[in-house]
């Protein structure tokens, strides 16, 4: 099953899920890269529905483009943008972000879900892993267990209890513990479990030991109702204790005010001085190994005679030339200068090493050494 639809060709895997593999692959007609999903047989449904809610939510900012989708071997496959790394990646190697990304994230993020939102669509399982970057964008992927809340005229399902639990237990919003039906405050309360995640590198509730997923998505539902805003976002700015107070007032079917959201973060980031230029804590390091990346390359490429000019020495026939002058003149004493003078021979156009440019450096002291001595040596010859 390596090429689809006679179009796209698997590469290789990137990971797997309870639904289905994603695969890195390639466009064989334009050469481009692409990310390439496909169902389990026994999982049917969660991939079309995630075509659907695509398909509703293209030409948004942080959604990931649509491709192709069809099915190939008797199982559903879905053909899209291939983004970067998620933000459960990013996490496990920093531990923690800080203040100015996670605002960044978070101004990113409240546009992305109020866009989502206004096509009658909630996503209802957000967490680091489903949160991807790419080209200083945030995306939110994988609308395999979304759901529309309106109909074409707007109206609004109603509200349910005895629902089956929706989500991940660590980001899950209460309302998913107590087994109600979701809605537009609900996947805003995961976001705040995530910022506030991605600030301490800790939730509250985590940690928690038990004998099975369901005794522990119990315990976790229990502290997640016990523990008040302001435990929750301890140690943290006030900011976010305002905005969960905010998110668990709301009604069941009420719009969130997401302007209030923020416009809460950006003026604490406007109090610490932050630019919103979209440099998250990782994009540093993976601007300087590009840079370095291009650095060696150019390196590689240059001819010698340029590494040369940019480390002020002379290139190596400028060594002969000098040297051939000096020989030339020499009267007395041959014996003391062919011992000094030492001749470096190297093609000018091969490209060095660091090691080998340095000894080329030190020869051409030894020739101006050399070339002084010389000097000295003809003074004392015309006072005799």
């Amino acid at each position: 099953m390596n090429y689809i639809n006679n179009q796209y060709q698997l590469i290789k895997k990137l990971s797997a899920g309870s639904y289905g593999i994603v695969y890195e692959g390639e466009n064989i007609p334009t050469k481009t890269s692409v990310a390439i999903k496909i169902e389990k047989k026994d999982k049917p449904q969660t991939l079309e529905r995630e075509v659907s809610s695509l398909s509703r939510l293209s030409k948004i900012a942080g959604i990931p483009q649509i491709y192709w989708n069809g099915t190939h071997n008797g199982q559903n496959v879905l053909v899209m943008q291939l983004l970067s790394k998620d933000l459960g990646c990013y996490l496990k190697e920093y531990r923690k972000f800080t203040l100015k990304t996670v605002l960044m994230i978070a101004d990113q993020l409240i546009q992305i879900l109020r866009n989502v939102h206004q096509k009658s669509i909630l996503h209802r399982d957000l967490k680091p892993e489903n949160l991807m970057y790419h080209q200083r964008q945030i995306y939110i992927v994988d609308f395999g267990i979304s759901k529309i809340y309106r109909d074409s005229t707007q109206k609004h399902i109603p509200f349910r209890e005895g629902r089956p639990f929706v989500g991940t237990t660590r980001y899950a919003p209460i309302a998913a513990h107590k087994g109600h039906e979701l809605s537009r405050k609900d996947d805003l309360e995961t976001l705040i479990y995530i910022l506030v995640l991605f600030l301490k590198g800790v939730l509250p509730w985590q940690h928690q030991l038990s004998q099975n997923n369901k005794e522990r998505q119990k315990l976790i539902g229990e502290k997640k109702i016990k523990l008040s805003s302001t435990e929750i976002c301890q140690d943290l700015p006030i900011e976010f204790q305002k905005a969960l107070d905010h998110i668990k007032s709301l009604g069941f079917s009420v719009e969130p005010d997401y302007d209030y959201l923020i416009n809460l973060f950006r003026k604490l980031g406007q109090r610490h001085g932050f630019e919103y230029d979209n440099l998250f804590d990782w994009c540093k390091e993976e601007e300087v190994i590009a840079q370095a990346k291009i650095m060696q390359q150019s390196e590689k490429m240059q001819p010698f005679s340029v590494k040369c000019q940019s480390l002020q020495i002379p290139s190596t026939l400028e060594c002969f030339e000098k040297k051939q002058s000096s020989i030339s003149n020499i009267l007395q004493n041959p014996m003391q200068i062919s011992q000094s003078a030492v001749i470096v021979e190297i093609n000018s156009d091969t490209n060095l090493s660091d090691d080998s440019t340095n000894y080329l450096y030190n020869n051409y002291q030894q020739l101006e050494n050399f070339s002084n001595l010389y000097k000295n040596h003809l003074l004392i010859m015309k006072d005799k």
